[in-house]
């Protein structure tokens, strides 16, 4: 608790505050404690107060002034309230307006730090501007008997059937849906299906609370549209639930526009997996998307204002839980840091304490969380609105609230002599803490996946199409270079090829006949006798195509020798390698421009194996394995075999990433000792930067995605 007196006291103590004649008053038992609900039910405004706060609010009677007030309530030391605390009060019950003044009071320039209390659904703020626009009574008063038919226990049942077949399909079909969503959420299309199916939805989710409030007779009485960073949102009034006086109803109202949501996704995901491509199967996924992860995200966070928070709230019997978790660390602070006199610990109920300990970080590092997801994705739409949006949220969700903490034990520690000194202190230990922080070099390290890939000259792979006439040496025998591993044969190429060498002939005699005799006729023979060596040529390569030969010396690894004779193989079908006593490759495959940055700074690399991941190797960078492409080596590296690249769900081999990679190979400094490396084992490699300040890795980080804004392909 802050200090007792406050130099801003003066400026309101001869008002004389009165408490709304209509007010009604509930008590509630949350964890062993009393607290008072003031409901005005004309409006449906209402505040939660503990027990210390009401024991001042209930003399606000508009007859005693507020220093008359708080100087009765001072014989009560158990439950006193200091000056800051009792205006922190008075503007909570000012905003929900359940409170009058005999005289206008500014409490916006009397409260700058009004972020302790519980701001009503109603403010505004940068992010979310509400416009009231109409009274849904009427309408929800002719839907009364729907909301008693879908409030009951059967229609939660079936509710719950129908929720765990949706799970059960999305298990099925994650891989399907995950990668169809990585390749479209970014688009233009679904961004244009995302903002005309969004209101609709929202619609049904706000109707939902409406039903789920008249359903236990409760009043709404407000409906219109919140603007969240321009989209229009649309809400309702739903704080009359907080007069109810069972903890379930509370609940169930605030669940049930997430329950709606949840029901429409139930009915979308099997619409996608009927439905042939086109705009319906987009649409359809469109709604699963927004419907379920979207509400998921953000409805349920129990770390945002919305319905799960306040779910959290009334299932955990923990009200204000925000504003209170504030405070207490507002008051930790105070007491460890400030060590102000006179401070004392925020009462708090039985259990309280680690829920309000953790409540507040974990709100900070979510929002910081939620910002950059959504910066993320419209900077897949437009770079513009990304950074726009960027520094809207970044200062809105990260830094604002560390602004108003840092604030206010500013002003608390200023307001005291004894306490400005040591602020001054602990303030400049932290600016330069903070600096150091950003310059301070860091390691800058990128970590990627890859597999054990054997040389281009040590792979035995087809280089003509034929079938398998004779294996002629087998797995784990000793080769030399240039030993013939594996005879093809193709009776259409090697008929194609006796043709042509019998019609070379024939145009040989043909031309050593027609020399003596005709000189413009024997200079066609010639042309044609020429082209028809060429073909030759060609024909006698790939008639050598179908000889296998090892490129290098060292022990053959054919694992599927016996089964080769009488298999027709395509060409470029690799069969095993050579190994030889060289260290290993690992081959990675990553993004164009991280593999740019790689090469680039001609890193140095540490190699950890599947089968010895404790054992880290010293690997160098060699180039290029194969350049851009739209194939990967291995299904390994595919997200479905747990790598790290999106592939193609149409891909049955799971080796058509859905965006070109760059193949990178490495080679270890030595071979490991206690591994006979297998081709296409899995490997980590993690490329080492070097150290650079944690602002220019950063600035790096920024310039690479403008870059790939600026060229998709980049």
């Amino acid at each position: 608790m802050s200090a007792l007196y406050s130099p801003r006291w003066y400026r309101v103590a001869g008002l004389k505050p009165r408490l709304s004649p209509e007010l009604q008053v509930r008590r509630q038992r949350l964890r062993g404690e009393t607290w008072m609900l003031l409901a005005d039910p004309a409006t449906g405004r209402s505040v939660r107060l503990n027990a210390a706060a009401y024991a001042l609010a209930g003399r606000l009677d508009g007859r005693c002034t507020l220093q008359q007030a708080w100087d009765a309530q001072l014989q009560r030391p158990g439950e006193a309230a200091s000056q800051d605390e009792t205006l922190d009060l008075l503007a909570q019950l000012r905003e929900a307006g359940l409170l009058q003044f005999d005289r206008a009071a500014d409490f916006d320039t009397l409260l700058p730090h009004l972020d302790r209390i519980e701001r009503p659904a109603g403010r505004n703020s940068l992010l979310a501007w509400r416009l009231p626009l109409a009274n849904p009574g009427r309408l929800l008063d002719c839907l009364a008997p729907l909301a008693v038919a879908l409030f009951t226990r059967h229609v939660a049942a079936l509710w719950a059937l129908a929720m765990l077949v949706l799970v059960a399909l999305v298990a099925q079909h994650a891989p399907a849906l995950w990668a169809h969503g990585q390749s479209w959420l970014g688009t233009p299309r679904f961004a244009l299906l995302a903002m005309l199916l969004f209101v609709p939805i929202k619609l049904l989710h706000e109707l939902s609370h409406g039903l789920a409030v008249r359903r236990w007779g409760g009043r709404v009485r407000q409906a219109g549209v919140t603007l969240m960073l321009g989209m229009p949102v649309p809400f309702v009034d739903a704080s009359a639930a907080s007069a109810f006086p069972r903890r379930h109803q509370r609940v169930i109202v605030s669940a049930a526009g997430m329950m709606a949501e949840l029901s429409l996704a139930a009915l979308a995901l099997p619409l996608w997996l009927w439905l042939d491509d086109g705009l319906l199967r987009d649409m359809a996924f469109v709604t699963l998307f927004i419907a379920s992860v979207s509400t998921l995200m953000f409805n349920a966070n129990p770390f945002l204002r919305l319905d799960g928070y306040y779910i959290a709230s009334d299932a955990l019997s923990l009200p204000n839980l925000g504003p209170r978790s504030r405070r207490w660390w507002l008051d930790l602070l105070s007491r460890r840091l400030l060590q102000l006199p006179q401070a004392e610990p925020m009462p708090v109920a039985r259990g309280e304490p680690p829920w309000l300990a953790v409540y507040a970080p974990l709100a900070w590092l979510n929002a910081i969380t939620v910002a950059v997801l959504a910066v993320a994705w419209l900077g897949q739409l437009s770079l513009v609105l990304g950074l726009g949006c960027g520094l809207l949220l970044a200062w809105q969700m990260g830094l604002r609230p560390v602004w108003r903490l840092f604030s206010q034990l500013r002003r608390s520690a200023l307001g005291l002599t004894s306490t400005a000194q040591r602020w001054r202190r602990l303030a400049g230990v932290g600016a330069a803490a903070l600096l150091l922080i950003m310059l301070l070099p860091l390691p800058e390290r990128t970590l990627v996946q890859g597999v054990v890939w054997p040389p281009d000259d040590a792979q035995l792979r087809v280089e003509g199409e034929g079938q398998v006439e004779a294996v002629l040496l087998q797995d784990g025998q000793a080769v030399q270079l240039g030993d013939l591993v594996l005879q093809l044969s193709n009776p259409a190429l090697q008929g194609a090829h006796e043709r042509q060498a019998a019609r070379l002939a024939a145009l040989e005699a043909t031309l050593f006949k027609a020399m003596p005799a005709d000189g413009i006729g024997a200079g066609d023979a010639r042309a044609e006798l020429a082209a028809a060596q060429a073909e030759l040529a060609t024909l006698d390569q790939r008639v050598a195509a179908l000889q296998l030969r090892a490129g290098v010396a060292g022990r053959l690894a054919l694992p599927q020798a016996a089964d080769l004779p009488g298999r027709w193989l395509k060409r470029g079908a690799l069969l095993g390698q050579v190994i030889t006593d060289a260290p290993p490759t690992v081959r990675v495959a990553v993004p164009e421009s991280q593999a740019l940055d790689l090469r680039r700074q001609q890193l140095g690399a540490t190699v950890r194996l599947a089968a010895s991941p404790q054992h880290a190797h010293a690997a160098q960078l060699l180039g290029e394995g194969g350049g851009a492409g739209r194939r990967l080596p291995s299904a390994a590296l595919s997200s479905r075999h747990g790598g790290q690249v999106l592939t193609d769900p149409q891909d049955k081999d799971d080796l058509k990433p859905l965006q070109p990679v760059l193949l990178l190979d490495l080679r270890l400094a030595e071979r490991p000792a206690e591994l006979a490396s297998r081709i296409g084992e899995r490997a980590w490699v993690r490329f080492d930067g070097g150290l650079a300040p944690l602002a220019l890795q950063a600035a790096r980080a920024m310039q690479r995605q403008a870059m790939r804004q600026l060229n998709p392909q980049f």
